[in-house]
């Protein structure tokens, strides 16, 4: 992934506080979308897939960024607007 700029953020066991995680959590920074798919649809990449598809099970998803005006005390708000119009339903 350096090839493609990018690098490790986590990798490792968690601690499950809240709900259930089963396993490991890796996370990984590119500069951009292009260059996390370059990398994810790389030859080099494609070729060790396998062992991760093979031998987990696993998800994989690519975020662009969080929103410039994003702060967690707007993000609950949004979740109770949510909680709060599916209990009106």
């Amino acid at each position: 992934m350096r090839p493609y700029g990018g690098r490790w953020l986590a990798n490792g066991e968690v601690t499950v506080v809240e709900g259930a995680w089963p396993g490991l959590v890796v996370l990984m920074e590119f500069p951009d979308r292009a260059a996390a798919e370059q990398w994810y649809d790389s030859p080099e990449y494609q070729r060790i897939r396998p062992l991760r598809t093979n031998n987990s099970i696993s998800d994989m998803v690519l975020i662009d960024s969080l929103p410039a005006d994003y702060t967690v005390k707007g993000f609950a708000q949004q979740v109770r607007t949510a909680v709060e119009a599916a209990s009106d339903s």
